[in-house]
């Protein structure tokens, strides 16, 4: 035995990396001529079929930050909308304060011809009023954390889907970017499944977190398809460079199929409807075969 074998053998990163083991079947996305993108030009946009914000009556969106745009193009497509945003990070009077110092910059940098520096701020400061513009009447902003329980004065996922009904089938679309958090209100969202018009979720951590993504992926595809897969490129790839640990995934609930849907083979990103999250870096383009090969490694999660 060399020197190198015996190196290999006591070191577990040496023989075999951890890669994903994502199950790239329940990510192909299928056919569909009606996806349109709602939201901004780059992060916080989301490709989804028209029909499934057009057939919803409420919006459940887990996470937000201080983008809404999402939430308002959804909003424009159909006036009936009911819109829960949940997100604890943020709360109103952190826009009366940045709107209030963006005011301040933007005149120092007018004054001093910084034109570019001036509309950043100015931005800011629409983006600020628009927050109490938009989030009244039938759009509101729960500053409450989405749990699978109510610890710590959370909003438990079983709570909301009944707090904000009653509901019918085909009645709500959810929109899922928590950061991680998706993985622990799936299960409850999946068990409601004929409520749901469609979803878009933002799955993090696809590697370590890869056996939990094809459970709850398997057991959402019982009620929709694939209709969209995306790349946030804000994150990393993986360590053998099949796929982003963050994935944007849009899915439709079956009984608004028209038909038996063929397999998407064309590009991803789509062209003319994706976008970087991030502007200054190239998006990331996704070739599902790669994860077809039998996986090396094992999962942490």
């Amino acid at each position: 035995m060399n020197a190198h074998t015996s190196t290999a053998r006591r070191d577990p990163v040496a023989r075999a990396p951890f890669q994903h083991r994502v199950d790239a079947a329940l990510l192909r996305p299928v056919e569909c001529d009606t996806l349109r993108r709602f939201g901004g030009p780059n992060d916080g946009g989301y490709l989804v079929p028209a029909e499934a914000i057009e057939r919803a009556s409420t919006l459940l969106a887990f996470g937000m930050s201080i983008d809404w745009s999402f939430e308002r193009a959804a909003a424009a497509l159909n006036s009936r909308l009911a819109i829960h945003a949940y997100d604890h990070t943020v709360r109103g009077r952190r826009f009366v304060e940045m709107g209030l110092r963006s005011s301040l910059v933007t005149i120092g940098r007018t004054l001093v011809a910084n034109r570019r520096g001036a509309r950043e701020s100015l931005d800011r400061v629409r983006r600020s009023v628009d927050y109490f513009r938009f989030f009244r009447g039938r759009v509101r902003h729960h500053r409450r954390r989405v749990w699978y329980n109510d610890d710590r004065g959370s909003a438990a996922i079983a709570g909301i889907l009944s707090d904000t009904g009653p509901h019918g089938p085909l009645s709500i679309f959810g929109k899922v970017d928590i950061e991680g958090s998706e993985y622990r209100i799936l299960p409850y969202i999946a068990a409601s499944a004929e409520l749901f018009t469609g979803l878009v979720i933002e799955f993090h951590d696809t590697d370590i977190c890869a056996e939990l993504l094809n459970a709850q992926l398997a057991r959402l595809r019982e009620s929709f398809v694939v209709v969209h897969l995306h790349g946030n490129n804000y994150g990393d790839m993986s360590v053998g460079g099949e796929l982003p640990l963050s994935l944007e995934v849009t899915l439709l609930n079956k009984r608004l199929l028209p038909g038996e849907p063929a397999t998407y083979r064309g590009p991803l990103p789509r062209p003319g409807l994706d976008a970087p999250n991030d502007p200054r870096r190239p998006d990331y383009r996704l070739d599902l075969a790669s994860l077809d090969a039998p996986p090396a490694g094992e999962s942490l999660c």
